[in-house]
Parts: C-alpha cells; structure tokens; sequence
C-alpha cells in the first residue's frame, strides 16, 4: 500500500491509542505528582511533616 501523506498513513493505521498513550501518560504523571500530592521541602531539601 502507498501512503502520498503522513496523514494517510495515519488515518490507515488507526494509531490513535498510541498517540493518547504517550500525551495522557505523562500529564497525568505531572498531575499526581504537582497536584494531588505536591512536595513541600524544607531548606534542607528534606519533605516537611513526614
């Protein structure tokens, strides 16, 4: 099969799980880490309250 765009060759691979893999993964690493359970360091660099 011939592919005259990247788009063709796309739209014929239906690589759209691949493509959400690899944006939601990493935000949703950025969101647990700086959202949900942010780290708050002391001058020491050592986590405060634990």
């Amino acid at each position: 099969m011939e592919f005259h765009t990247f788009y063709d060759y796309f739209l014929y691979t239906k690589s759209w799980a691949y493509v959400m893999m690899f944006v939601v993964l990493p935000l949703y690493v950025v969101y647990w880490n700086f959202v949900l359970f942010p780290r708050k360091k002391g001058r020491n660099g050592e986590s405060k309250g634990h």
